[in-house]
């Protein structure tokens, strides 16, 4: 009669800590390649350069993503900004999205493609002769809770030499960012949906 009794208790405790576990999403992104006639596309817009990223999957109601843009000036973190947050859609179906960018002299438009529309951004970028734009991810990444995942920077030089940025193995942004002149580091996170 005890070992009914002890397994009716073990399947009711399995019960109640599956019921009290908040419901995790699977979220993922992964780059998009573009085809030759996709790329000759692109390339009568007149954007100077844009990446492009597939986000796949289903949010759980309590949960959001955030797209923001770490800035950083003469090595240092100056801004960390995020500009989406509250996403109504909670379903992505290899939903495309992407980050590009235009400068104009002393003048940098961010674009940034969403499921619902385009943002843009406008930096100075006064004193900076030399440039790279580079993505982050090669293959398909799934979000973790509160943990950014790195997409792509742009990094400027005035006169010194150039290097890119990299991730760490633990998906955090190397040091490489110390030695920027001016770096704009564009991520994703699976947060918390925080109620206005």
């Amino acid at each position: 009669m005890k070992r009914p009794a002890v397994l009716l208790t073990l399947l009711i405790v399995v019960l109640l800590s599956a019921c009290s576990e908040k419901t995790s999403s699977n979220i993922s992104i992964k780059p998009y390649t573009l085809s030759e006639e996709e790329q000759n596309l692109i390339s009568k817009t007149g954007v100077d350069a844009i990446l492009f990223f597939k986000l796949d999957g289903k949010l759980a109601e309590e949960e959001d993503l955030q797209f923001a843009m770490e800035i950083y000036k003469d090595g240092v973190l100056t801004e960390d900004q995020v500009y989406i947050k509250g996403q109504v859609e909670k379903e992505f179906n290899e939903d495309l999205i992407s980050f590009g960018f235009n400068r104009q002299e002393n003048e940098l438009f961010f674009l940034n493609g969403m499921v619902n529309g385009l943002l843009e951004n406008l930096h100075d970028v006064e004193g900076i002769d030399s440039a790279s734009f580079t993505s982050f991810i090669n293959d398909e990444r799934k979000l973790a809770k509160d943990e950014a995942v790195y997409l792509v920077s742009w990094v400027g030089s005035k006169g010194n030499e150039l290097e890119g940025l990299s991730i760490n193995e633990d998906g955090s942004l190397s040091d490489d960012v110390k030695t920027a002149d001016a770096a704009f580091v564009f991520k994703v996170m699976l947060t918390d949906y925080e109620k206005e």
